[in-house]
C-alpha cells in the first residue's frame, strides 16, 4: 500500500498532516527506514547555507550538524555556502559569526568561505550572472516569464484574492503577455522580474525522507518570482541553481521548507536535471509547544557561548533534538555522534527546547573535561575573564592577587565541579572564593536561623580557633577529621558542626564539602571569616 501523507500548507505556511493508519505508520517506517540506510553507503554532498541576517539560530545549528553528520557518517562531504543575494537583510559581520560559531561547535566544513573548493564561489551574491543566465533559459524554453506588473497592482491583486478566500496570491497576468506586448514594455524600459510558470493542472509531490511522501496539487502554488527586479535571484532560483551545480545529493534543511520543495522541484524539471533527496527537519518549540522565539529565552547560539555552555553539551543536546537513537544512553561525544547518525531516526514531531535538560547535559560533559589535565586547564581558560570581570578591582589588592591565578582556579573547579552545572555558576553562586562572605543579607540570616546553637557555639569558641591553627595538614581530609573529633569530645552532632562551619566560612549553603572548601580558602582565610561572623552573633 502506498504511503501518502497530504499536507495542507494554510497562508501562515504551518503544516497539518491528516490522520494516519496504523498500517499506514508502519509502511512509512519500514519505506524511509530503508531508503535512509541506503545513503550510509554511499558518500553524499550536504550544505548549509544560511543567510547573513544575524547570529546563529539553535535550529541552524542543528540543521549544520546533522548535514555534517551524514556527511562524515557516509565520508561524503560538508559544504557552507552563504545566501546573501537579499542585500537588504545583511548584517555587517554575520558570515565571521557564524564561521566563529560553527567552528566553536566543532563543525567544520570541507568547502566554502575561507577555504575555497572546486564549486568556489560559495557567496551567491558572487554569482549572480550564473542565476541571470538560467533565469533567461528558462524564459527562453517557456517556464517562466517576464512579470511587469507594479507593487501597486500586486498589492490590489493580493488583497482582491485574499477576498475571495484564494490561497495563492499572483493572477498570472503577464503570463498571458504576446510577444508584442513584452517587446513594448521592455522598449519603453519597463523593470521586470521573473516569474516560474507553474502547470496549471497535475500535481506535485514528492518522497520527504523525514514527512513521507508529499503530494501538492499545482494550482496552490503560486508562480513565484525567481528573479527580482533588482537582477538578483531569490532563494528559489539560487537555491536549485547551486544545489545542481555543487552536486548537493541531500538537503536537509527546516520544516518551513517544505512549501517551497514543489517550486524546487518544478525548477528542476524546467532545466532538467535531477532534484537531490529531501529530508526536512521539525520545527523547534517552547514549552508551551510554540515556535521557538527569542522573546521566551536564549535562542542563539552566541548566547549559550557567553553563558558558559560547553560546544560539547550543546552539540549533544542539539543533536537529541528530533533525533531519537535506539540506544538509551544520551550523553555522546561529536565522534560518538557521527558513529550513531541515521537518518531513519529522524522524527517529525516538533522538539520542545528544555534548557534544563541542557543544563543536565553541560554538567555531564564539564565533569567528563575536568577528568583530564588539558580538560580541566580549559574549564579553567573559561573561568578566568568571568572572574576577573566580576572581581577585579579586588583581585587588583596584593594580597588578593592570588585568586584570580590559574593555580588558584583549579583548586576551585577541582573542588566545586561535582555540584555545579555551568563553570559560570562559580562566579555567580560561589563568590565566596573570591570575597568575604556578607553576613547580613536575608539569604545568611535566613541560614544561620537554622543552625543548632551547640554547634555555632563550638565553631565560635577560641578553642576550636586556636585548634584550626595547628591542623596540619590543611587539607580536606584533615580539617574533616579534626571537625568531626572535635564535635565528638563536646557530644555534639558532628553534622551540625560541619554546617555551623559552612556558615562561617562561606555565608551559604551552597558549595562542595565545606573541608575541601577550607581547605582551597586558606588557614588564615578560614580564621579570619569566622572571627568576623562571630562578631555579627551580636
Amino acid at each position: 500500500m502506498l504511503f501518502t501523507a497530504r499536507l495542507w500548507i494554510s497562508r501562515s505556511n504551518r503544516i497539518a498532516v491528516h490522520s494516519i493508519s496504523t498500517s499506514s505508520k508502519l509502511y512509512r517506517s519500514h519505506t524511509l527506514h530503508f531508503a535512509a540506510r541506503r545513503w550510509h553507503h554511499t558518500p553524499v554532498r550536504v550544505r548549509f547555507a544560511p543567510s547573513p541576517t544575524g547570529q546563529l539560530h539553535l535550529g541552524g545549528l542543528r540543521t549544520a550538524l546533522f548535514n555534517y553528520l551524514l556527511a562524515k557518517k557516509t565520508g561524503g562531504q560538508f559544504i557552507l555556502r552563504i545566501e546573501d543575494t537579499d542585500q537588504t537583510r545583511y548584517v555587517e559581520g554575520a558570515v565571521e559569526k557564524l564561521v566563529s560559531a560553527l567552528s566553536w561547535a566543532g563543525i567544520t566544513y570541507d568547502e566554502g568561505p575561507g577555504c575555497g573548493g572546486p564549486h568556489a564561489p560559495y557567496y551567491q551574491s558572487e554569482r549572480t550572472d550564473l542565476y541571470r543566465k538560467f533565469a533567461n533559459d528558462l524564459i527562453e524554453n517557456g517556464h517562466a516569464y517576464r512579470c511587469f506588473c507594479t507593487p501597486e497592482r500586486l498589492q490590489k491583486v493580493r488583497e482582491s484574492r485574499h477576498k475571495t478566500g484564494r490561497t495563492v496570491a499572483y493572477d498570472k497576468h503577464c503570463s498571458y503577455l504576446s510577444d508584442e506586448e513584452i517587446e513594448e514594455q521592455l522598449s519603453q524600459g519597463k523593470t521586470f522580474t521573473v516569474r516560474l510558470k507553474v502547470p496549471s493542472e497535475g500535481s506535485t509531490e514528492f518522497k520527504d525522507l523525514v514527512y513521507g511522501q508529499i503530494h501538492f496539487n499545482n494550482k496552490t502554488i503560486e508562480d513565484t518570482i525567481l528573479l527580482k527586479s533588482d537582477g538578483y535571484p531569490t532563494y528559489h532560483l539560487a537555491n536549485v541553481v547551486d544545489d545542481h551545480l555543487m552536486g548537493i545529493t541531500h538537503v536537509l534543511r527546516g520544516e518551513e521548507w517544505i512549501a517551497s520543495t514543489p517550486k524546487h522541484l518544478l525548477l528542476y524539471k524546467a532545466l532538467g536535471w535531477s532534484s537531490p533527496h529531501f529530508a526536512h527537519l521539525p520545527l523547534l518549540l517552547n514549552a508551551d509547544r510554540t515556535k521557538l522565539s527569542k522573546r521566551t529565552g536564549d535562542v542563539h547560539v552566541e548566547q549559550y557561548i557567553a553563558k558558559g555552555y560547553l560546544p560539547e553539551a550543546v552539540i549533544n543536546f542539539a543533536a537529541l533534538l528530533s533525533w531519537h537513537m535506539k540506544s538509551e544512553e544520551e550523553i555522546y561525544t561529536i565522534d560518538q555522534l557521527i558513529q550513531a547518525f541515521d537518518l531513519a531516526d529522524l522524527n517529525n514531531s516538533g522538539a520542545v527546547v528544555d534548557i534544563a535538560k541542557l543544563d543536565w547535559f553541560n554538567k555531564h560533559h564539564l565533569l567528563r573535561r575536568a577528568e583530564t589535565a588539558e580538560g580541566l586547564k580549559s574549564l579553567v581558560d573559561m573561568l578566568v575573564p568571568s572572574v576577573h570581570s566580576q572581581f577585579g578591582s579586588i583581585l587588583k589588592d596584593r594580597d588578593q592577587a592570588y585568586r584570580g591565578d590559574m593555580a588558584y582556579l583549579t583548586r576551585v573547579v577541582e573542588t566545586i565541579k561535582d555540584r555545579i552545572r555551568n563553570i559560570q555558576d562559580i562566579p555567580r553562586l560561589c563568590s565566596y572564593f573570591f570575597v568575604d562572605p556578607d553576613y547580613t543579607t536575608a539569604a545568611a540570616k535566613t541560614f544561620k536561623k537554622k543552625l543548632k546553637a551547640p554547634a555555632i557555639q563550638l565553631v565560635f569558641s577560641p578553642e576550636t580557633q586556636q585548634q584550626l591553627s595547628t591542623v596540619e595538614p590543611f587539607d580536606g581530609a584533615t580539617i574533616k577529621q579534626f571537625l568531626h573529633e572535635t564535635a565528638e569530645k563536646q557530644n555534639v552532632n558532628p553534622n551540625h558542626v560541619m554546617m555551623a562551619m559552612r556558615y562561617a566560612v562561606t555565608g551559604t549553603q551552597v558549595g562542595a564539602g565545606v573541608a575541601d572548601t577550607m581547605a582551597v580558602l586558606g588557614r588564615q582565610t578560614c580564621i579570619d571569616r569566622i572571627t568576623t561572623a562571630k562578631a555579627h552573633q551580636v
